[in-house]
């Protein structure tokens, strides 16, 4: 690269994606141009992966259908949409399902 701040940018990008591909136990593979969008799309991966992790939603909504029905259910479905990294707007469907 002509210019030394453009390399330096580019390896901390690279730094960056790497730790959270790391993270994410991802192999696959990235592209050489586009790093900024790419990453914003792993960071948004860890988010939804973070909020599947820490999904309490269930609790609202089976302490919901306690209070109407006196019965909780066995399966719990929520469907949502989160902004989970700049630009990464996505729809996430989760479901909980009772031991």
């Amino acid at each position: 690269m002509a210019n030394p701040y453009a390399e330096g940018a580019s390896q901390s990008l690279n730094k960056t994606i790497s730790e959270i591909m790391h993270y994410l136990k991802d192999h696959g593979a990235r592209p050489n141009t586009g790093l900024r969008v790419f990453m914003r799309e792993k960071i948004a991966d860890l988010g939804e992966r973070w909020y599947r992790k820490g999904f309490n939603r269930g609790h609202r909504q089976s302490r919901k259908e306690f209070r109407n029905d006196g019965k909780v259910p066995k399966i719990l479905r929520y469907k949502c949409a989160r902004q989970l990294a700049p630009g990464q707007r996505r729809s996430i469907k989760l479901k909980s399902t009772a031991p």
